[in-house]
């Protein structure tokens, strides 16, 4: 196994633990619905998520469970393959680890729950946020260093065009 290869997983394995470790500590302290408050506009608030992202599709039923995590199974493998057998810049291999990751707590949550647990609520006065999870943080941060990545190889395939 090559070194490389050994980083990536080991990356990925330490951030769906943490994920999976935050859930379970969240279900241990807290009952479904309470929160705690940490901070201003910063609870915790344990919510059960039978849906994607923002709850959308919660009503699916076990049939909507199963589906999504077909589905979702899928994108995974084919992220993992992406990330394990093809040549990526540090951008897109750390976006395709974070997303990865975050897809696999989720993941792990629906196929064994049939739900995904949801515990960190950020809010401001009467705005509140929706309630999420260090998987979603994870696919989020993914997402953006992703984007972040595309604009910088373009503007720099612009500059190299314009030099030429």
């Amino acid at each position: 196994m090559s070194f490389l290869f050994k980083n990536k997983f080991i990356f990925l394995l330490v951030l769906v633990i943490t994920d999976q470790v935050s859930k379970l500590v969240a279900l241990k302290n807290l009952t479904l619905g309470q929160s705690i408050t940490l901070f201003p506009s910063f609870d915790f608030t344990l919510v059960f998520n039978t849906g994607v992202a923002f709850s959308l599709f919660s009503e699916g039923g076990d049939l909507g469970r199963w589906v999504l995590v077909f589905l979702v199974l899928l994108v995974l493998l084919y992220l993992a393959y992406v990330l394990f057998k093809e040549k990526l810049n540090d951008f897109e291999s750390l976006s395709l680890l974070l997303i990865l990751s975050g897809g696999m707590g989720n993941l792990i949550d629906r196929t064994f729950r049939g739900y995904v647990v949801d515990f960190i609520h950020l809010y401001y006065e009467s705005y509140s946020f929706y309630v999420f999870n260090f998987a979603d943080t994870y696919i989020t941060i993914g997402v953006i260093i992703y984007i972040i990545g595309m604009i910088y190889q373009y503007k720099s395939k612009g500059n190299e065009n314009q030099a030429s």
